[in-house]
């Protein structure tokens, strides 16, 4: 999204809070997008609640609903379409495709490929324009099936778990042995405000890291660092890094 974008969605959400008479749903963010609807209303005493689909899910829809009425009871406006994977496609050419359709990325939650099947989850506006005009991807003729939120299913995320040896627990020294690149290329990205450490934007390159938090980096993808809590004879920390793919 760009700022402006960014200016006049919170700019609605707040609306939504001031009117708050019935539950309101908007469309599916990012974790990075979350956090600063998360830091915009928190104050606000407004109930809200983000949902994806099922509970693994990263991209999800924001609800801001009156404090009488029940999260459990919200008709979520989120269903799913579903093919087998019969070809070797990845998630870029799923959301290529639906690019190619003209759908807007907010209107998409979380695309899951597995071994088998493929299973994206959208918003309910999207059901019948998709049912009719999603009939291929990268070229071969699919076959769909439409499932409702509550029969949405989660798919574990795909990640390898890779070991780095590190001198400190500053960012810059982390992430170019994560992604393999050099120490100088670290300090430019980070400048460049392509990083991020559990959704929130780092400027600094000698921020430190702890087990747990999850590096964001713009363009290469998503880490989580598992333990780093071992040293080596030098006196070096071994990371252990579960870099998603």
């Amino acid at each position: 999204m760009t700022d402006k974008k960014d200016i006049f969605l919170l700019s609605r959400i707040a609306d939504a809070c001031d009117k708050n008479f019935e539950p309101r749903f908007f469309d599916f963010y990012d974790e990075v997008f979350q956090q600063k609807i998360a830091d915009a209303i928190k104050y606000s005493g407004v109930p809200y609640l983000f949902f994806g689909g099922h509970p693994d899910a990263e991209r999800k829809m924001l609800c801001i609903f009156p404090d009488y009425i029940s999260s459990e009871d919200l008709e979520w406006p989120i269903f799913a379409i579903e093919f087998e994977k019969t070809i070797s496609i990845d998630h870029r050419n799923v959301l290529g495709e639906l690019m190619h359709l003209g759908i807007t990325r907010e209107s998409i939650g979380d695309i899951d490929v597995g071994e088998n099947q493929v299973q994206i989850i959208a918003h309910q506006r999207l059901q019948d324009f998709l049912w009719i005009n999603l009939t291929q991807v990268k070229g071969r003729e699919i076959k769909t099936t439409i499932k409702n939120y509550q029969q949405i299913q989660s798919f574990e995320k795909n990640f390898k778990r890779i070991s780095v040896v590190v001198a400190s627990n500053r960012l810059d020294g982390i992430i170019n042995k994560i992604w393999g690149f050099s120490r100088q290329n670290s300090l430019v990205l980070i400048k460049q405000g392509k990083v991020r450490v559990n959704y929130t934007e780092i400027n600094k390159n000698d921020f430190r890291l702890k087990s747990g938090d999850i590096i964001s980096l713009r363009g290469k993808g998503k880490a989580k660092i598992i333990d780093m809590d071992e040293r080596t004879k030098k006196g070096n920390i071994r990371l252990e890094v579960d870099r998603y793919i």
